[in-house]
């Protein structure tokens, strides 16, 4: 039997790319998902393909910018079903490319609050939750802008490397709590994210990767799932690239 079966797993942003990969990879593994996304629509589309491919799931519309929001959304599903056995902190957004000299203040601040608060918000009362049933797996989507520096990208970029530290701080706070937190730290995937990138920054990726290609979501969303398994038991902390190599040039 599966190690995820009847259990619920928990995933943000996932309405679509990486979210909707992972939310689709842990139903596959028999998971109960719960799909959260500010976008009505998108999440129950992803619930619908679950449904369709004969997993079970149930949306549950989430504003990560809200802290008030995360609080009563997560609270309630933990009400309704006991546990939070897994979940993927994935909801982001790119921001604004541009100039440090010319970045607005409430863009960075809107990027900083959905990407790195919105993660330590949902992380704060997803491990209260965990702490009540002695178990727990988290995975939280950073990026290969969370390694490197990002010319142009500087609020993605630094609430990304964010991410990377509130995940290493979790995992020395909670690893003999039975709860393990992990990070993945995609590189460039065939996501909506991608259209804010300017095309020069995409061909000079493709060029110099090593694969010479852009990944995909299944990719990302297998890497995911890995990470919140058993085989990975002793992996806790970690912040597993998965660029193609590109993290090396």
């Amino acid at each position: 039997m599966s190690e995820f079966k009847k259990k619920i797993a928990l995933v943000t942003g996932a309405g679509d790319g990486i979210g909707r990969a992972t939310a689709v990879a842990l139903s596959f593994k028999g998971a109960y998902v719960i799909v959260t996304d500010k976008n009505q629509k998108t999440g129950k589309d992803t619930v619908k393909e679950i449904l369709s491919q004969g997993g079970e799931a149930e949306f549950y519309k989430l504003d990560v910018s809200s802290n008030n929001e995360i609080q009563k959304v997560i609270l309630k599903i933990f009400k309704k079903y006991g546990s939070i056995d897994f979940a993927v902190n994935n909801a982001g957004i790119g921001g604004s490319f541009d100039g440090i000299h010319n970045l607005d203040i409430d863009d960075w601040n809107n990027t900083i609050n959905i990407n790195l608060t919105g993660v330590f918000s949902c992380m704060q009362v997803q491990i209260k939750c965990m702490l009540k049933n002695g178990f727990g797996r988290i995975v939280n989507v950073a990026s290969m802008a969370g390694i490197k520096g990002v010319g142009g990208g500087s609020a993605y970029c630094a609430s990304k490397h964010g991410v990377i530290g509130l995940t290493k701080s979790a995992a020395i706070e909670y690893g003999d709590h039975n709860i393990r937190v992990n990070a993945v730290c995609p590189g460039f995937i065939e996501t909506k994210l991608l259209e804010g990138v300017p095309k020069k920054i995409l061909e000079f990726n493709t060029y110099v990767n090593p694969m010479k290609r852009i990944g995909n979501t299944k990719e990302v969303a297998d890497s995911i799932v890995w990470l919140l398994c058993d085989k990975s038991s002793f992996i806790n902390g970690t912040s597993m690239s998965i660029d193609g190599g590109y993290g090396n040039v």
